[in-house]
């Protein structure tokens, strides 16, 4: 809007808006959408109900195009608020505050008011379309405000895409067929959780020997392909799968043993589609890796004195104490088992397409969704970013799965009315909190910062989704399959 525009007076705004908004008799178009049920309403209820004109076409799979218009009289009346304002209050030379003509003030301040009244109108008009327009969106509309025009006459209208939820049939809950597996504490899994135990108290001392499994090592670090380019002094790893800068170094174990300082080594690797940098995305990209300096993964001995740290007498004790714990946890795995089946065929059965730019979005929500399952299981932080790490190579093949499956529990549980209260959350942060023998609220803090506790209490919402069919499900109780000889 240039310096020199302003509105029209009332009287003519008054007219125009008779003339060029859309009046509520004209027939709706195909695609459009239905704010509310007006079919017994006056024209002066009508207008009042919906301020704006919003218009819904398909764009493509769970893509719809939303065309929203903000009729002139509205633009015009947001006009009068602004410069009515500013008429109390504007300094213009000549005159004291809040005595210059209404012309001249609407000369003075057209291009400011101009862009006022714009992002007004669109705010608004977003928000009015939200809440009454029956559509089910993803995330929020990328809107490009400069983008959009304020006329100088006439109505303003804007567009924009957003993705919708797909829409699908449950398949048939009831009698769903399941495996349950009975599980057993071997010794083989206590001296496995031993080990963990073990591993929280690792020390790390420098040595000139190759590296070995679980060794950290300081590197230099440098990345390149098209387009990519980054390099990092002294950067710490461990022998073991990881990352660096965001890209999943599966084999890293293997590629890093029997390493020296000033060896070097050259990994390549695929971006994936969820890097935080976009320009990096998809390509190819070599990391190249120089030893500095080796340290040596020390792990407590296993004895009394180690026993005692713990808390408990002798060894013996404290492996008594690790088998009546996978007890409960056999117990756990059994139902999460049982979980995971009722998910498979949740995923076979349920037929529809998902929003593919969320699905890429959703990647490292789902890594995300893996990092609290692996902390409910009790694994150590550290084996945690190894098992990430193979997730993340194979990211978006685990964000679809996870997707869809969040869309199919989240309508059983909308269905069922499934809620999930406040203490069933602390509840599990708690049980999560013993099992990495730290305490609660710190651990709920650093849940609550990065976004995971309300990942979390989603997460429990689904596990009441899968109980909740499993009540229903036809279970058969089976042994364990013999894993084959070494």
């Amino acid at each position: 809007m240039s310096d020199e525009t302003k509105p029209q007076d009332e009287t003519t705004a008054e007219t125009q808006s008779q003339e060029t908004a859309p009046t509520q008799e004209q027939p709706q178009e195909q695609g459009s959408i239905v704010s509310a049920d007006t079919s017994m309403a006056s024209n002066d209820m009508l207008e009042a109900e919906k301020p704006f004109a919003v218009d819904v076409t398909d764009a493509g799979a769970l893509r719809k195009k939303v065309t929203i218009t903000v009729p002139r009289k509205r633009i015009n009346e947001k006009f009068n608020e602004i410069f009515g304002e500013l008429a109390k209050s504007a300094q213009v030379p000549g005159f004291r505050a809040g005595h210059a003509p209404r012309r001249l003030i609407e000369k003075r301040f057209a291009k400011d008011a101009g862009t006022d009244v714009r992002n007004a109108m669109v705010g608004e008009s977003l928000q009015w379309s939200a809440e009454h327009v029956k559509l089910q969106t993803i995330g929020e509309p990328s809107i490009d405000l400069e983008a959009i025009v304020l006329p100088d006459n006439g109505d303003m209208s804007y567009s924009f895409e957003i993705e919708v939820a797909p829409e699908f049939e449950l398949p048939s809950l009831d009698g769903i067929e399941v495996k349950k597996v009975t599980l057993d504490v071997t010794d083989q899994r206590v001296e496995e959780q031993l080990d963990m135990f073990r591993q929280r108290g690792v020390t790390y001392e420098p040595t000139t020997e190759a590296t070995r499994a679980g060794d950290v090592v300081t590197a230099d670090v440098a990345i390149r392909g098209d387009g990519v380019e980054y390099d990092q002094k002294d950067a710490v790893m461990r022998v073991a799968p990881g990352q660096v800068e965001g890209l999943p170094l599966v084999d890293l174990a293997t590629q890093l043993a029997d390493k020296k300082p000033g060896d070097s080594i050259e990994v390549g690797v695929k971006v994936p589609e969820s890097h935080a940098t976009e320009a990096w995305r998809g390509k190819d990209a070599t990391v190249a890796i120089t030893v500095r300096e080796v340290r040596r993964r020390i792990l407590p001995e296993l004895n009394d004195e180690f026993a005692k740290q713990m808390g408990y007498d002798t060894v013996e004790d404290l492996r008594n104490l690790v088998r009546r714990g996978l007890s409960a946890r056999m117990e756990q795995e059994t139902t999460e088992n049982m979980r995971e089946q009722v998910s498979q065929y949740l995923l076979e059965n349920a037929q529809f397409e998902l929003p593919e730019q969320m699905a890429a979005r959703h990647a490292d929500v789902a890594l995300r969704r893996q990092f609290i399952n692996l902390l409910q299981m009790g694994i150590p932080q550290e084996k945690i970013q190894e098992n990430l790490a193979e997730l993340q190579a194979r990211s978006i093949e685990v964000s679809r799965r996870e997707l869809k499956l969040q869309f199919i529990l989240g309508k059983i549980a909308d269905q069922r009315d499934i809620k999930v209260e406040e203490g069933e959350v602390n509840a599990r942060v708690a049980a999560m909190a013993r099992e990495q023998d730290r305490r609660p609220e710190r651990l709920r803090q650093e849940l609550q910062a990065d976004g995971t506790l309300g990942m979390l209490e989603d997460r429990i919402r689904e596990e009441k989704a899968l109980n909740a069919l499993l009540e229903k499900a036809t279970i058969t109780e089976v042994e364990p399959e013999a894993k084959p000889a070494e």
